[in-house]
């Protein structure tokens, strides 16, 4: 069958299309978010960003990298990530096959029996007795038998894009997907990053621990020997003694905490036993070298979080076109060509060849409100995917604002903290030497010596605040990459 060009068919087409068009609803115009800032702070200069740096560049402890190296390659929930990006990766291919004609291949067969009084049967009755037909043309009338075997197709014509719209949401959503990964990949890595360089700190802990438990150690038998001679009383002894139990009990609770740290790491990687081997101390200063914040708009090409909200945004300004397209005529065209007899004998031969081709065109009429309702949604979904958009934008940028605060003011708690240390470091040494001259009492020591301790674990705790503080920096400005 051949389907010639027909004018009233095309003219009714066009008609339709300029009907419908009249009434359709006009898709919101794409909006801008607001321009970033032109520097983070007044003394920040353009430099190189911490996004172009891999962690390898940024983290100068083997240990570490090779660390968050099996972190990356084992972590379940990142090899879960991996998976989901296969699942969007299908839809976009189903929604590009879409844009294709469908074949198929069948073979069919069937068997009917029709009433004696109905058209098919007087019909099949009438044409055996034809003089017009061969003897093997003659069609069985108790039951009718038909074969059909050959490809049939469909395709619907995109002719208002609404296909080709939803395809590109589908990519774009993938996109996104994929930038999701890259978002848990690079928290992965600073959470990696955080809790080694914890297990560091815990362990430095513990060897000030233990130097203040060796050093009460020899208070307390000072003062032992100077209660045997008179010179302290029971009390003192007591005193001392307490503080070294409490120096001791802290020191188990650190231990406890190292152990948490490892099993925390070894969670990450995949594994339930082993142990983490790490540095015996931690330099910090090629982070401070790498760190440098750059320009705010960078943040638009290298946060994974931005970009994925920006897929978003993309697919969501599709959704509204292919909603808006909707309302428009559908053309689909159909096909089929095989061989069909009701004699399975003619089956394979040339006279059993048979085609058809449909031509269809369906506008919809009484679906208005329901494609209205689902344009309405898909405009909504676009002012919610810019809103949300805009956010990740600012909270990005106050983010990396703040921590480039937090790192400046750290640094000067750190410089005062290192005084502090050393003139307690000072004052413990005199206190001893006042004591033995008989100048200070012992509560004096224990006071010192409790400084000293309290002191040497905030000087701790700052340090390991400003290597978390730039370890979320390289998160922040959109570092991550493996």
């Amino acid at each position: 069958m051949k389907i010639r060009s027909n004018p009233i068919y095309f003219s009714l087409l066009a008609l339709s299309g300029f009907t419908i068009g009249c009434s359709v609803p006009r898709t919101t115009a794409v909006k801008q978010a607001t321009a970033l800032p032109q520097q983070y702070t007044a003394a920040m200069t353009d430099s190189l960003t911490a996004a172009h740096l891999t962690f390898k560049d940024f983290f100068g402890d083997p240990y570490l990298t090779a660390l968050i190296k099996k972190v990356l390659e084992h972590n379940i929930e990142n090899r879960i990530a991996g998976e989901q990006i296969k699942i969007a990766a299908a839809y976009l291919e189903a929604r590009k096959a879409a844009l294709l004609p469908s074949v198929t291949a069948g073979l069919r067969g069937s068997g009917t029996h029709y009433g004696k009084y109905t058209m098919e049967g007087v019909g099949n009755f009438d044409t055996n007795l034809s003089s017009n037909i061969d003897r093997d043309q003659q069609i069985p009338t108790a039951v009718t038998p038909d074969y059909w075997l050959g490809l049939s197709t469909s395709w619907e014509i995109d002719l208002w894009g609404k296909l080709g719209s939803l395809q590109t949401a589908a990519r774009e959503r993938f996109l996104a997907t994929r930038q999701g990964k890259d978002l848990l990949s690079a928290t992965l890595i600073t959470h990696t990053a955080t809790l080694y360089y914890e297990l560091v700190m815990l362990d430095k802990e513990t060897a000030i621990l233990d130097k203040n438990i060796e050093l009460q150690k020899k208070a307390l038998e000072i003062i032992k020997i100077h209660k045997e001679v008179g010179r302290a009383t029971e009390l003192a002894v007591q005193q001392f003694a307490a503080q070294l139990a409490n120096t001791r009990a802290t020191r188990y609770a650190v231990q406890q905490d190292i152990t948490a740290t490892e099993n925390k790491l070894l969670e990450l990687t995949g594994a339930y036993t082993g142990t983490v081997p790490r540095s015996t101390s931690m330099d910090i200063r090629s982070m401070y070298y790498l760190a440098r914040q750059g320009h705010p708009r960078q943040l638009l090409q290298y946060r994974p979080d931005i970009k994925a909200a920006y897929h978003e945004l993309q697919a969501s300004h599709a959704d509204a076109r292919a909603a808006r397209a909707a309302f428009f005529p559908s053309v689909n065209l159909s096909a089929t060509a095989g061989l069909q007899s009701f004699n399975i004998t003619r089956i394979l031969e040339p006279a059993s060849i048979a085609s058809g081709l449909i031509a269809g065109l369906t506008a919809p009429v009484f679906q208005k409100r329901q494609l209205t309702a689902q344009f309405k949604i898909a405009s909504t979904g676009q002012e919610i995917a810019f809103l949300s958009y805009q956010q990740t934008v600012n909270k990005a940028f106050q983010e990396v604002k703040t921590l480039l605060s937090y790192i400046d003011n750290n640094e000067k708690i750190i410089t005062e903290k290192n005084k502090e240390v050393k003139a307690l470091n000072k004052g413990v040494e005199v206190s001893n030497d006042l004591y033995l001259t008989a100048y200070a009492s012992y509560l004096e020591i224990i006071a010192a010596q409790k400084s000293k301790i309290s002191a040497d674990m905030d000087l701790l705790k700052a340090e390991r605040d400003q290597a978390h503080a730039l370890i979320q920096l390289y998160k922040a400005l959109g570092g991550g990459a493996g």
